[in-house]
């Protein structure tokens, strides 16, 4: 399928009346203009980036929710803990009023969360700190209070008729074996309208949900809007996006609504938008299959953060790791070990138990290390717990900063609420069950602490960029007990050991280098420097690893 850039049949600025809070929406075409990033050549090849839920990062103004006030005030804590990319989760008006990903606005911020200029200056705070940001962009559904669905569906006749995907009967797609796969098909995909614009015509399909209508990806229209609305915020200085639900975009049939084979050509027309601009970064959701997409975008390599973990248990490295590990396009597959998807898998902490410190932070430094751009999700840096229970909303709690608990008084009662640190009043959602003991912080300056631990493995990626630019060779077999691989440059060599059982391991590597002394770039907050280590005359060197640990090993050349 070809996609044109539409631009002439669209004016300049079109409204829709709609009745509704977000009834003005602009469509018009949007140009490209400042190109230029804010930030270093390249920081996208080597950033260490944390998935922030901005209703649950920190709220600035006593209402019990996040927003970019008090995001930007955690700008310097995000710095120093290492981090050199944002990844915002939806922040528009949205249907849903939480997770943002029932967008009514393409082109506006949600008002629970501040102004555009609240987010313009957060913006610019994370810019002056070396921090790039990207932003969430729903490409395969709007809401369904956007006005521009509400149009649609009130009448056959409406011009945006053929934004979304409508239908006069039913065409029998779903069936109760489908419920669920994929992520999706949880009830009937096609959604009589009147249920949800009275006086509307027909059916719409909505794979995820009846509150998100998937927009009509076939329809250069429909292309165009989403292409000009990721350069209002590119125009912005946004530094880049993390597109949602690509495996969803296009559907012919229910043998054929997933990972449909046209579905590279629409990702391929957001990239080309991306690609008009300086230094920018573009990464997709692709909860299977990623291989298909790898072509035109950075995928995450969801599933196989699974298997590490469930390694790390036995004390071995899963065989579908060092699959991974041996793919020649592991670097545009960072291996995230968390998000805020419950498919992904639970909060850490909640995987390992209350006594895996160990084994968490072996996994992290896998998880971090491996990835030439790494993925880490808020609060997985102190080992946040679920907010009680294992789903969507669980896993999104307000971030622990404290282990404040604030006593609120109503007449002559006085009620203790769980803040967190997260706001001056109760917040909208739990905290974490463990926020009292995991917490920024009891923790800063801790050395056996998880975030300390962070801290020390982001501040090696920082003094050593080969982790993420070299050329790798794995060191490593399934079922080893050492995960080791090396990265090589014309400026040094690296050499990462990482111990995932819970016995002392000796193992020799090829370093890469002969006969040369090996220094350590590691060192844990807890624990003593390890020695250097020496390569014979073949290259070879042994390395003495203690349980559930890690040494970086680097020769300058």
């Amino acid at each position: 399928m070809k996609l044109k850039t539409y631009l002439g049949a669209i004016a300049l600025m079109s409204t829709l009346a709609a009745g509704t809070a977000h009834a003005r929406i602009d469509v018009s075409a949007v140009a490209a203009t400042h190109k230029a990033s804010a930030l270093p050549k390249d920081w996208n090849r080597t950033a260490a980036f944390t998935e922030i839920f901005v209703r649950s990062y920190k709220d600035s103004n006593g209402d019990g929710i996040g927003d970019f006030k008090g995001l930007t005030s955690q700008l310097d804590y995000l710095k120093d803990l290492g981090i050199t990319g944002i990844w915002l989760m939806p922040m528009n008006p949205s249907q849903d009023g939480d997770h943002g990903y029932a967008v009514n606005d393409y082109r506006a911020v949600d008002p629970d969360y501040g102004t555009m200029a609240d987010f313009e200056e957060f913006l610019d705070e994370a810019h002056k700190r070396g921090i790039g940001v990207i932003i969430d962009f729903v490409v395969n559904h709007s809401g369904s209070g956007n006005a521009i669905f509400l149009d649609a569906a009130k009448s056959k006749s409406s011009p945006y008729r053929d934004w979304y995907l409508f239908a006069d009967s039913n065409p029998g797609w779903y069936d109760q074996n489908m419920r669920g796969v994929s992520g999706a098909y949880w009830s009937d995909p096609w959604k009589p309208v009147p249920k949800v614009v009275p006086g509307g015509e027909g059916l719409y399909y909505g794979v995820f949900d009846t509150t998100m209508p998937d927009l009509n990806l076939r329809n250069p229209k429909v292309i165009a809007y989403l292409q000009d609305s990721m350069r209002f915020w590119m125009n912005k200085g946004v530094d880049g996006f993390r597109l949602d639900a690509v495996t969803m975009l296009l559907e012919d049939g229910k043998a054929a609504y997933f990972n449909n084979s046209g579905n590279p050509t629409i990702v391929k027309a957001f990239k080309d938008v991306v690609d008009e601009y300086d230094n920018r970064y573009l990464i997709c959701e692709v909860s299977e299959g990623r291989e298909l997409y790898l072509d035109v975008c950075t995928a995450f390599a969801y599933g196989v953060q699974q298997h590490l973990i469930a390694g790390i248990k036995n004390g071995v490295i899963a065989p579908e790791v060092i699959a991974f590990l041996e793919d020649p396009r592991r670097d545009l597959m960072p291996l995230a070990l968390q998000s805020h998807d419950a498919y992904v898998g639970d909060r850490l902490t909640n995987q390992f138990g209350v006594n895996g410190d160990a084994s968490y932070k072996v996994a992290a430094a896998v998880s971090i290390l491996v990835s030439a751009t790494p993925f880490g999700y808020y609060g997985e840096e102190i080992g946040m717990s679920n907010g009680g229970t294992y789903n969507d909303p669980g896993i999104r709690s307000p971030m622990s900063w404290t282990g404040e608990v604030l006593k609120q008084r109503s007449g002559s009662t006085s009620t203790k609420v769980a803040a967190a640190g997260f706001s001056t009043v109760m917040p909208y959602r739990d905290p974490a069950i463990n926020f009292a003991s995991q917490n920024v912080a009891s923790q800063t300056g801790d050395p056996s602490s998880i975030l300390e631990y962070y801290r020390a493995i982001y501040a090696v990626r920082k003094a050593h960029p080969v982790l993420a630019t070299g050329t790798f060779k794995l060191l490593s077999k399934a079922g080893d007990p050492v995960l080791a691989f090396s990265r090589t440059d014309t400026k040094e060599t690296v050499v990462v050991a990482i111990n995932v059982s819970d016995a002392m391991q000796s193992v020799t590597v090829d370093a890469g280098v002969k006969n040369a002394r090996l220094g350590q770039a590691f060192k844990a907050p807890d624990a003593a420097a390890a020695p250097e280590v020496t390569s014979d005359k073949s290259g070879q060197a042994r390395v003495q690893l203690a349980p559930k640990s890690l040494q970086v090993l680097v020769k300058a050349h």
